[in-house]
């Protein structure tokens, strides 16, 4: 079972760089003393030294994360307020001065993107968020309520199939006007009698002008 590096040190996790330095300094100097014992009593030293190496490491690390934590929160809280009052340049390099890509991260650019109307980008970066925490309820209803957003705003979504909305000929749509449909032999009487009309129009001109295209009329 792996040792606490806090109880090696023999400090609290709550304790800072400082403590962290003191305690080590105090025990390193006790240990340095104690390895030229002789017998076991040097050997010892000797792993305690390490020992310790590996506790002031651990908790060095432990206390940087925590900060980096504690740095990022802080700045999301300003990218928020930024967001809020629609400064969303600023927000944006907020943003990218953040060095660690969290879910949290992906969440705050998820919204500068909602904000600029780039749906489908901010879609992406909820969906990275509930990739990298899908037992997160805060990310995965924002990533429910765009979805419903984006399928409320799509032109396409429950369109009528019957809505005339364009350009169509022969009984279908022209511009708001629907031009009724034919049958072939309505179409062939309507070319018949287009025929005799105008036979009959070149007749009248013909004996306007002395002469007779149809003699029987």
């Amino acid at each position: 079972m792996q040792k606490n590096p806090y109880l090696i040190l023999g400090v609290s996790e709550d304790a800072t760089f400082a403590e962290l330095q003191d305690a080590y300094t105090t025990l390193q100097n006790k240990y340095k003393a104690d390895r030229f014992l002789e017998g076991e009593a040097g050997a010892e030293a000797i792993r305690k030294l390490e020992e310790l190496e590996w506790a002031y490491t651990e908790c060095q690390n432990s206390l940087h994360d925590k900060a980096t934590v504690a740095d990022s929160s802080r700045v999301y809280e300003e990218v928020g307020s930024l967001i809020k009052q629609d400064k969303l340049i600023e927000a944006q390099s907020k943003l990218d001065s953040i060095d660690t890509r969290d879910a949290e991260w992906h969440y705050y650019q998820s919204i500068v993107y909602y904000k600029k109307k780039w749906l489908s980008d901010s879609k992406t970066q909820l969906e990275i968020c509930v990739s990298m925490e899908p037992k997160n309820y805060k990310y995965a209803e924002a990533l429910r309520k765009l979805n419903e957003d984006m399928a409320q705003s799509d032109p396409f979504v429950n369109q009528n199939p019957n809505q005339n909305t364009g350009t169509q000929y022969n009984g279908q749509n022209r511009g708001g006007y629907t031009e009724p449909q034919m049958s072939n032999s309505q179409r062939n009487a309507d070319a018949c009698c287009n025929t005799c009309c105008t036979l009959y129009c070149c007749d009248t001109c013909c004996e306007c002008c002395g002469g007779d295209l149809i003699s029987c009329c």
